[in-house]
């Protein structure tokens, strides 16, 4: 029997941080609009590092899903990066999420703080800052 695929006592710790965020980023903007983008830009981010988990656990499920183009986008805009210095490497990844957004946004001609999901991006990867560090370290010495 598969109950689907449980998240991490971490990676349960950085969705809280994203409410923490939400309730912050609110008080700061006064900005549903600037919320909704932030949380579109954490989640991308947040989703796509957790590929191998969800597609090992579920591949069949999500052959054909939401998530399957978010890693998908994410893969394609990151896979020249794979000689990049490490800094490089990790501003990069905040790109995939707000590029998407943009160009929605863009398309739908809408005035939304478009700069916002880049925020919730960095928000998400400065969570899992140590956590990239220590797989850059491991991919070094294997």
């Amino acid at each position: 029997m598969n109950s689907g695929f449980l998240i991490s006592k971490r990676k349960t710790y950085e969705l809280l941080a994203l409410l923490v965020f939400n309730i912050i980023t609110y008080l700061l903007w006064n900005s549903f609009k600037f919320n909704t983008l932030f949380s579109f830009g954490f989640i991308w981010n947040w989703v796509a590092s957790q590929e191998k988990d969800i597609m090992i656990s579920n591949p069949r499920r999500y052959r054909f899903s939401t998530l399957k183009f978010v890693f998908g986008f994410q893969n394609l805009v990151l896979k020249y990066t794979e000689k990049f210095p490490f800094i490089l490497k990790f501003i990069v990844k905040i790109l995939p999420a707000g590029l998407f957004w943009l160009f929605i946004i863009f398309l739908n001609d809408s005035e939304m703080p478009w700069w916002s999901v880049f925020l919730g991006s960095l928000c998400a990867e400065l969570m899992q800052f140590d956590s990239l560090f220590k797989k850059e370290k491991l991919d070094q010495t294997s």
